[in-house]
């Protein structure tokens, strides 16, 4: 080991995974289990075969796999045969918990993980189990164990063999689902790229081919959407709304705002107001209707 070195990994500006754990334990699962979770849940299944569906697409699961359940998506869960799947889980959230997820290219369309021939996932999670059971500072070592899990996830995602071909309706409807849970942040066209598993230019290529419209104009126009109602279903102020959708300067947001949709905010405002029948035509609506959403937003920020 050398001597005699400092080397810098983050300041005070930095965030990481800051996981929170709600439970674990291991289960048989035999008849079939339709969840709807508002937190990430890990299984690793031990014994037998299974399917896990998730946002429409049903996945066989056998033993030396682990999956995740999304937040917010809805999950299905049943054995094959009805013969009982044994699999240990744990339940938890986090901060920017999918991004790292997306880095092993684990998303709720693609959420199976296989082991390694030496078993080391499994060892974490009957380490993780185990330890939940011992009192003596259990929740510092449950947490040793689930960085140890996305470690394990970030260090074999190279290994795992994933499908090439995929139809680019499948990534962009990973990027769709991606602004409609995270419009209200700022997000950049590169964050919604790494969700779709995918390179900016490649997103670009995808949006323009199926929407006919860029990624990052599909997210303003979006912004868009959601604060034409905002404006005609409350009474908040126009600098709010616009922290709602996603902006943090109120003049940004206006200047938008006019471009898009033609008129200022307090403008349209007012134009509602004297015709509550008038509605905002979006370009992307023809959008939204071929490419429904699969997850449930987010209420907006008052």
């Amino acid at each position: 080991m050398e001597k005699n070195i400092s080397i810098h990994i983050s300041d005070r500006s930095h965030i990481n995974l800051t996981l929170n754990v709600y439970n674990c334990g291991n289960q048989d699962i035999e008849m079939e289990r339709d969840i709807r979770p508002d937190h990430y849940i890990f299984y690793f299944v031990k014994e037998g075969n299974g399917y896990v569906t998730q946002c429409q697409a049903t996945h066989k699961i056998r033993a030396g796999q682990c999956f995740v359940v999304f937040p917010n998506v809805g999950a299905s869960i049943k054995s094959e045969h009805k013969k009982a799947m044994n699999a240990t889980w744990v339940a938890f959230s986090g901060y920017l918990v999918e991004r790292y997820l997306s880095r092993a290219k684990i998303s709720a369309y693609e959420p199976l993980f296989n082991d390694t021939p030496e078993h080391g996932l499994e060892q974490i999670f009957d380490t993780l189990l185990e330890a939940s059971t011992r009192p003596s500072n259990r929740y510092c070592k449950i947490m040793a164990q689930m960085y140890n899990i996305f470690d394990f996830f970030l260090d074999h995602a190279s290994q795992e063999s994933r499908t090439e071909t995929a139809p680019p309706e499948m990534y962009l409807l990973k990027a769709l689902d991606f602004i409609d849970i995270n419009y209200q942040d700022d997000i950049s066209v590169e964050d919604i790229a790494e969700s779709a598993g995918m390179n900016r230019k490649s997103l670009y290529t995808v949006f323009k081919k199926l929407t006919g419209f860029s990624p990052r104009d599909y997210l303003i126009y979006y912004r868009m959407c959601k604060a034409t109602i905002l404006l005609r279903s409350t009474t908040l102020s126009v600098e709010t709304v616009a922290v709602s959708v996603g902006y943090s300067d109120q003049f940004h947001f206006s200047k938008e705002f006019k471009k898009n949709v033609g008129l200022s905010p307090s403008e349209y405002r007012r134009v509602i107001a004297q015709e509550p029948d008038k509605d905002f035509r979006s370009p992307i609506d023809f959008v939204r209707q071929q490419f429904p959403t699969t997850v449930e937003e987010k209420p907006p920020k008052y």
